[in-house]
């Protein structure tokens, strides 16, 4: 079991906050879609269809970054993907990603493996779209996790980011707030009994990036924003991007609908 800690600690300089992760998504593998059910009323699984319905088209090889339990990747292969590349760090939760391939009897993965999203795997432009679902916030080194992405994307190619964004002032966030500091533990821990897994998950929010932010780091990585869209009371930012082929347009991002 993880070190019982406080999650600000993670965040201080020379911390290892990756290898946290690491042991801590491992230990709550097993009961990790269905916290991901019940935190979302279920929705989680149609802002995926959503996120792959934005980039996937018939044909495409797909990276999954922190694949988790594949869900995503299995979005993407339903979107039309001929093939997704699944990886993450947590072995426990790729064992999940694999026992659910096999009774989809998905051919389609091309392994679900270790990887690391700041030094991925993958030959230059190699494949059509890259994605990751609530995973970002976790990265420590996050420039360098969509420098990688830029680098293996084709050029025209497709980025979607599904995460929990830092919230910036406005009439929901005490409410939200309220929501991720003392709900969202307790049901965290009723249902893996890991203490300080989902204590860990509103402190990420808080040292994470705001939608605005997150857009800005995406064009300095040179990438084109096409869509920014909040989700479930704004507590959720789905983020669409494009690598732009050689002397295409820069645009902006298209102004954040809410659902």
């Amino acid at each position: 079991m993880t070190t019982q800690r406080d999650p600000e600690d993670l965040f201080e300089g020379g911390s290892d906050r990756a290898a946290y992760v690491r042991q801590m998504f491992g230990e709550i593998s097993h009961r990790y879609d269905l916290v991901n059910r019940v935190m979302t009323v279920g929705q989680d699984q149609s802002w995926r269809r959503l996120a792959a319905s934005q980039i996937v088209r018939p044909g495409d090889t797909v990276l999954d970054a922190g694949t988790g339990t594949g869900d995503l990747a299995f979005a993407c292969l339903d979107a039309g993907a001929s093939r997704v590349v699944g990886i993450d760090v947590a072995g426990p939760m790729l064992e999940q990603a694999r026992a659910k391939s096999q009774k989809r009897r998905v051919d389609e993965v091309s392994g679900f493996s270790l990887g690391d999203a700041t030094r991925l795997p993958l030959p230059d432009a190699s494949v059509d779209a890259w994605c990751s679902a609530f995973v970002v916030r976790n990265i420590p080194d996050l420039p360098a996790a969509f420098s990688e992405a830029y680098r293996v994307l084709k050029p025209g190619g497709r980025l979607a980011v599904l995460e929990i964004p830092r919230m910036e002032p406005g009439l929901l966030r005490p409410f939200a707030r309220i929501h991720f500091r003392h709900v969202v533990p307790r049901i965290g821990r009723a249902i893996t009994g890991h203490s300080s897994a989902y204590r860990y998950l509103p402190v990420s929010v808080d040292h994470f990036l705001a939608p605005r932010e997150l857009t800005e780091l995406l064009r300095e990585t040179g990438f084109v924003v096409t869509q920014v869209r909040m989700l479930m009371f704004r507590t959720v930012a789905m983020h669409v991007a494009v690598k732009p082929d050689l002397g295409a347009p820069r645009v902006g991002a298209t102004p954040t609908t809410d659902e």
